[in-house]
């Protein structure tokens, strides 16, 4: 049976929402506002959208047969 981990007596609500406020600006600096959003919508919500823009790209004539090298030329 797994333990549940108390939470340190300086990690305080406003902590938490300054902590979290930093990772949402620093994710709008590394990835631009809309992608910053998206990565912070629960699991299902994210999966969706990015299902959306999959088949909105589809629609589009993006062809997806070639793999994503992650390096734009």
């Amino acid at each position: 049976m797994r333990k549940t981990a108390r939470k340190p007596p300086w990690l305080t609500p406003e902590v938490l929402k300054h902590i979290r406020r930093a990772a949402y600006e620093f994710h709008v600096r590394a990835f631009g506002e809309e992608l910053a959003r998206v990565n912070f919508l629960p699991l299902a919500a994210r999966r969706r959208y990015v299902a959306e823009m999959v088949d909105h790209a589809r629609r589009r004539g993006v062809k997806l047969e070639r793999p994503a090298l992650g390096v734009t030329p």
